[in-house]
C-alpha cells in the first residue's frame, strides 16, 4: 500500500509540474525574466500529499512577470548546501534567486539525526574542503528525547564559509526563520527541542550579511499561530505574507525592476 501511495504521489507531481510549466509558458511568453525558488518543506502548504511541493500551493502565483524554476524540498534534509551545489552544477543565470532554506541547518537536532544528515552531505562537504567543520563536534545544546542536540552548521562554519558565498549573490533574497513557541505545537505530533530558538542567532547572522532578506524573527505569538500550522510550516495566509514581502523587495529595488 505504501508503494502504491508513493507511486501515485509521483504521478500526481509529474502531472502538476507539466501543467504548471505549460501555464507558465503561456502566461509569461513575453518575459525574459527568470527566477529560481529554492526551498525546504516550508515553501508550500503541507497538509495533504496534493499540496506538498505543489507550486499552486506556494507564493509563486504572485510572480507573474517571471518564468519560475522551483526546487521544492528535493532532499530529506534540504539545506543551504544543496542550494549552493545546485547553483554550481546547473550554472543557470537567474534574474531573481529566492532562498527559503536554513531551518534544517540552524535548528538543534538530535545527534542521531545530525549523523544521518552528515552522511548524506559528506561527499559535497569533502569536495568543498568543509568536512573538518563537522567532525568531532562538542558544541552540544539541550537534550531532546534523551539525545544530545547540536545545530548542523556551527556559527563559525556559517560565517567563514557560507556567508561569503551567499553575500556575493547580488540578486538573492533570503527568507528568514520565525520564532518557535514552546507552549504551542499546532498540528505537529510532538514537542520540539526547548532550545530550538537558538536557530535565530544563525538566521540573524545570515540576514545581516546578504543584500536582501525577509525578516520573520519579530513575529508575535499571534502571528505565528495565524500564519503557521505548527510553528515551522505555513498555511496559505503565511505563504502569501512571505510572497508579498518578497515582491515588495523586488518592486522597490532597481536591479530587479530594470530586468527586461
Amino acid at each position: 500500500m505504501k508503494k502504491i501511495k508513493k507511486n501515485l504521489n509521483v504521478i500526481i507531481k509529474v502531472i502538476i509540474t507539466i501543467f504548471y510549466n505549460m501555464l507558465t509558458l503561456v502566461r509569461n511568453k513575453k518575459t525574459a525574466k527568470q527566477l529560481l525558488l529554492y526551498t525546504d518543506s516550508r515553501g508550500t502548504e503541507i497538509n495533504s500529499y496534493v499540496k506538498q511541493n505543489n507550486p499552486f500551493y506556494s507564493y509563486l502565483k504572485l510572480f507573474d512577470d517571471y518564468k519560475a524554476d522551483y526546487q521544492f524540498c528535493k532532499h530529506k534534509f534540504t539545506s543551504i548546501l544543496d542550494f549552493i551545489e545546485y547553483l554550481e552544477k546547473t550554472k543557470l543565470d537567474y534574474d531573481l534567486l529566492i532562498l527559503q532554506c536554513g531551518i534544517v541547518d540552524f535548528a538543534p537536532r538530535p545527534l542521531s539525526s545530525y549523523n544521518e544528515m552528515l552522511s548524506m552531505k559528506s561527499d559535497f562537504l569533502d569536495e568543498k574542503g568543509w568536512l573538518h567543520y563537522f567532525e568531532k563536534r562538542t558544541d552540544f545544546l539541550c537534550e531532546y528525547e534523551e539525545e544530545k542536540t547540536l545545530q548542523f552548521m556551527s556559527l563559525d562554519f556559517l560565517e567563514n564559509e557560507i556567508i561569503p558565498i551567499l553575500s556575493k549573490i547580488e540578486n538573492l533574497i533570503y527568507v528568514g526563520i520565525n520564532p518557535v513557541l514552546n507552549d504551542w505545537d499546532g498540528n505537529y505530533w510532538r514537542k520540539r527541542p526547548t532550545c530550538i530558538n537558538k536557530q535565530l542567532h544563525h538566521d540573524n547572522a545570515l540576514k545581516g550579511n546578504v543584500k536582501f532578506s525577509i525578516d520573520l524573527s519579530n513575529w508575535s505569538e499571534v502571528d505565528i499561530k495565524k500564519y503557521s500550522v505548527d510553528n515551522v510550516h505555513y498555511n496559505m495566509l503565511g505563504l502569501e505574507y512571505i510572497g508579498k514581502k518578497i515582491l515588495s523587495v523586488v518592486n522597490s529595488n532597481e536591479q530587479f525592476r530594470s530586468k527586461q
